[in-house]
């Protein structure tokens, strides 16, 4: 009996161990996937092609356009597709968990770039901002912007153009 308690407790503390060791390693992997759904991007970004028709779900018209929400939510649960009086775009906006060291806008693009892949490239035309395109030139444009909103939080706003 005293050896199944001690067998036990160790099979206990060994887990307890595993699962905190799990927990500390690869932290840019693993805080990308609290925000980010890759699949969900890849359908975001397939959907700007006929503006982004097959996401929208049900929208209200505002004084400033007409809001769909999105049946992809591939940033932090919180996106939407906008028509205001420009072309519509996919849009989604929240905070992002970061290394010590990197900022948030860069956590989310080494997110996303590793979620759209080789075939993308990526370029920062002014600080707080980073642009993604198809190395071939085609097809959407993707565009991260950090910002601090009204409460001082830092946040990362995620822009699909067609």
């Amino acid at each position: 009996m005293r050896l199944t308690s001690t067998l036990r407790n160790s099979l206990l503390g060994s887990a307890a161990l595993l699962t905190l060791s799990a927990c500390t390693s690869g932290p840019v992997e693993q805080s990308v996937t609290t925000y980010l759904n890759c699949d969900d991007l890849k359908t975001a970004v397939a959907s700007a092609d006929n503006g982004f028709d097959d996401i929208k779900r049900g929208s209200r018209t505002t004084r400033y356009g007409q809001i769909w929400r999105s049946s992809a939510q591939a940033f932090n649960d919180a996106c939407s597709i906008v028509s205001a009086s420009g072309p519509t775009y996919y849009t989604c906006s929240g905070s992002v968990e970061s290394d010590a060291g990197e900022s948030q806008l860069e956590a989310a693009s080494d997110g996303i770039g590793q979620c759209l892949g080789s075939a993308w490239s990526s370029s920062s035309p002014a600080a707080g901002e980073t642009d993604f395109q198809r190395q071939d030139g085609s097809g959407p444009a993707l565009k991260l912007k950090s910002f601090e909103n009204d409460r001082g939080a830092q946040m990362v706003m995620m822009r699909i153009d067609p």
